[in-house]
């Protein structure tokens, strides 16, 4: 199988505007047995990825993606992005961005596995007054 166009560009749509999409869309993006793995967890089974896009849409203003182009590969691509998103009780609710990557497989033109890497600390935790001290700190240390 070889990594079909519609597939991608259903990913891109979907995360280009991802606070405004249904989790019902997920269906025509995951596969029923796909997995979603990011730095703060494993969700399997498209039941449990609408679960997790809803927990986390539901505590946000805002969640967008601009997506570079993908490099493909047989059954897999891998897109580098810019996530642009706000949360109210993050940085007082100012529009905050995070750069990442996403590898993905895909099986029967759906997302069988998607693994996402992103700085965690950079998303959230150096947001966070006392933890975001200590964060930026010990990174600043690991630097010199």
């Amino acid at each position: 199988m070889s990594t079909t166009p519609s597939v991608i560009d259903r990913f891109v749509d979907y995360y280009a505007e991802l606070d405004n999409q249904p989790p019902t869309v997920l269906a025509a993006l995951y596969h029923l047995d796909g997995a979603l793995i990011d730095p703060f967890g494993r969700h399997d089974g498209l039941f449990a990825i609408q679960r997790y896009f809803t927990h986390l849409l539901a505590n946000v203003d805002s969640c967008r993606f601009v997506i570079d182009p993908p490099l493909c590969v047989s059954d897999r691509f891998a897109v580098t992005w810019t996530m642009h998103w706000s949360h109210p009780r993050i940085s007082g609710g100012e529009t905050l961005t995070l750069p990442g990557c996403s590898v993905v497989d895909v099986q029967d033109d759906r997302i069988m596995l998607q693994r996402d890497y992103y700085d965690a600390g950079e998303m959230i935790y150096e947001h966070l007054p006392l933890l975001g001290w200590a964060v930026r700190g010990v990174k600043r240390r690991m630097r010199s």
